[in-house]
């Protein structure tokens, strides 16, 4: 019950600095900025001493035990990121993209509360750790990408429209936008494949290697499209500018919603087998590349 009402506080705060950035569009007034930024800040301090609170109730079982408190972390990832450009560029409307994937997160993280945690003998070890957390910055540089390609496909039509009179909307340039979306393409597509290979070798690790779960070939097929549009984009140079890299980012975001999609609510061989009300065996629990059991009555 705790967990939830703190969650909700998070998401709260959120969501009341999202409604603040929408004002902004329509009623010019430095308060709103300021409020909204107090708001994001409570929420993230609040969301920072609940990762704190969990962390050391979870300390032995690795940096990331659970999904749910992964999807917290890439929240909290995404929320300081965009008090970090509130305060460097104060009238860049930022949040208004960053703030629906940071409540997404939140929302999924509220869904896995009573999942069982990872498996202190998997999600410690050296190739569990680097897949939790190189899918993590993965998932984070993805969904930065995502952002920045939505934000250059919108600032090039009020562009070529002349449609920038409105001051309470404001985007940062094209060519900041094309940078900042090139990189992530690159970047995101090294840490995925990365966090990928890491928990291949982890599942070889400990002879659980089923090719027939869907989990294992989607995350196959991620992969090889995640290579091929990294070579499309240093082989053919026109997909290194405008909004040709902007769909690449934006069809990578797809890919890999499909595939966390499948990892956090399909159905896969790797779920751990266990009736309800019964607590799970931290023992025999599943590793970050796992998915999560059924929710248990007991936590």
């Amino acid at each position: 019950m705790l967990s939830g009402i703190t969650l909700l506080i998070i998401a709260a705060s959120y969501i009341i600095t999202l409604g603040l950035e929408i004002a902004r569009i329509f009623v010019r007034a430095r308060s709103r900025a300021i409020f909204s930024l107090g708001f994001a800040v409570l929420g993230l301090v609040t969301h920072t001493l609940y990762l704190v609170g969990e962390q050391r109730g979870l300390i032995e079982s690795g940096p990331i035990s659970s999904w749910h408190q992964w999807c917290l972390m890439a929240a909290w990832v995404l929320v300081s990121l965009y008090v970090i450009a509130a305060f460097a560029q104060p009238g860049t409307s930022l949040g208004l993209f960053l703030l629906p994937l940071v409540l997404l997160l939140v929302g999924v993280a509220y869904l896995m509360d009573q999942v069982a945690p990872f498996a202190a003998a998997t999600s410690s070890e050296t190739w569990g750790v680097i897949h939790g957390t190189a899918l993590l910055a993965g998932t984070v540089v993805v969904m930065l990408g995502f952002v920045t390609g939505v934000m250059y496909l919108i600032q090039s039509y009020r562009l070529k429209h002349k449609m920038l009179s409105n001051e309470g909307f404001k985007l940062p340039s094209l060519e900041w936008l094309e940078i900042t979306n090139r990189r992530a393409l690159i970047v995101s597509t090294c840490l995925l494949a990365g966090g990928l290979f890491a928990g291949i070798l982890l599942k070889i690790n400990h002879n659980s290697f089923p090719w027939t779960d869907p989990v294992i070939w989607s995350s196959a097929i991620l992969f090889l499209w995640l290579v091929a549009t990294m070579i499309f984009e240093l082989a053919y140079r026109p997909a290194r500018r405008g909004q040709k890299v902007a769909y690449l980012t934006m069809a990578n975001f797809v890919f890999l919603a499909f595939v966390l999609g499948l990892v956090l609510f399909g159905p896969s061989q790797h779920a751990r087998n266990g009736s309800p009300g019964k607590q799970a065996n931290p023992v025999t629990e599943s590793s970050p590349a796992d998915v999560p059991a059924e929710r248990s009555d007991a936590q």
